[in-house]
């Protein structure tokens, strides 16, 4: 038998939101809903929609390698230079990449301790050493990150907002830790939800990039921008830092109908105002008709909630898809009292609470 490499054996696994069709199948109902992928549930833009119908018919090409259009629009709305930007198939191709260029065996990798879970499997992968950091009331400590560096730290992972707590530290931290990070120590800092915060929470893309040449900034198309299932994202970094990313980038791994998309949704900012509009008041929505349950949530600065139990959460989850609504368990997170829910359209936000009331209602432990 063939065996795979020790390190396959201790990777975490990550879990996708169950597929709609799937919960359909497996329960024979019909019109569920999926609030477990933080996706934007408006959809796409009416521009991107447009996109993609045209870029079909080009389908039968190999895309641009270099997504020479795109970059053009990323660097003219962050003030930066093409160079200064590397695409993914996702984020996720991203993370992978500054696993290839910046981890290896012997580098500590420094991450939150209820982190996104692809930051461990990419250190893992990469033979990296883990270090989780404590993160009270479920916010990164940017005084524990500082205590938690050594010698032998490579690489740390900050997303911000963080998933799957939706918690968020301010540009003066950040900024405040680059200051104090020694220069052959790699920030990434994970913006992916940073189009539902406001401005004083982001950081100065130019200005920032410019100066720090340890500084990697991460974004998406696959939350606000909505083409989750097209996988576009990117970090932007020094021109160094981006090259060496670059060497290692597979070839044509931005199709052309997702580069095609990711441009017009880029200019779609009617479609942003109503996406953030449909968000907050989702977000405010729910957060009231929670709290009438008696349940906790936590501060969030993104599209979804982190909502609390008194006991593992796991019986809740299973029992909502019963209702036909799929939200995200966190076990793998070592959140397992905890559920996670996409905010979405007001319809699919009252099916949640109703099924979620007539599930509680009938589990005895829980006191409502």
């Amino acid at each position: 038998m063939l065996k795979p490499s020790k390190r396959i054996f201790s990777l975490p696994k990550y879990t996708p939101g169950k597929p709609i069709d799937e919960l359909e199948r497996d329960f024979g109902i019909e019109n569920a809903i999926k609030l477990a992928s933080n996706e934007n549930p408006l959809g796409p833009s009416p521009k991107a929609k447009e996109a993609i119908i045209e870029a079909a018919a080009k389908s039968h090409l190999y895309p641009d390698g270099d997504s020479y259009h795109l970059k053009k629009a990323i660097a003219l709305r962050e003030g930066i230079l093409p160079n200064q930007i590397v695409l993914g198939n996702g984020s996720n191709e991203v993370l992978e990449l500054i696993g290839h260029c910046y981890i290896e065996e012997g580098n500590e990798v420094l991450m939150g301790e209820y982190c996104f879970i692809v930051y461990p499997i990419v250190t893992m992968l990469s033979e990296g050493t883990i270090v989780r950091v404590d993160m009270p009331n479920l916010v990164h400590d940017i005084a524990s990150f500082k205590s938690s560096i050594t010698e032998s730290t490579k690489v740390v992972f900050l997303a911000n907002p963080n998933n799957p707590t939706g918690t968020i530290v301010s540009t003066e931290e950040i900024i405040g830790f680059l200051e104090f990070l020694p220069k052959n120590i790699l920030l990434v800092v994970d913006e992916a939800y940073s189009e539902y915060v406001e401005p004083k929470y982001k950081l100065e893309v130019s200005s920032m990039i410019n100066k720090y040449d340890n500084l990697l900034i991460l974004k998406t198309f696959s939350k606000m921008y909505g083409i989750a299932g097209l996988r576009v994202g990117y970090a932007m970094g020094s021109v160094d830092l981006i090259s060496n990313l670059e060497k290692a980038r597979e070839p044509f791994n931005v199709n052309i109908i997702a580069q095609e998309a990711a441009l017009a949704a880029l200019d779609d900012d009617e479609h942003i105002a109503r996406s953030i509009k449909v968000n907050n008041e989702g977000m405010l929505y729910l957060k009231t008709e929670i709290s009438k349950l008696g349940l906790k949530t936590y501060p969030s600065y993104a599209n979804f909630l982190l909502l609390e139990f008194p006991l593992d959460a796991n019986n809740i989850y299973e029992e909502l898809l019963k209702h036909g609504v799929i939200v995200r368990p966190l076990q793998n997170y070592n959140l397992s009292n905890c559920l996670r829910v996409t905010v979405g359209i007001r319809e699919e936000n009252q099916k949640f609470l109703n099924a979620l009331k007539q599930v509680l209602g009938s589990i005895k432990w829980l006191m409502l």
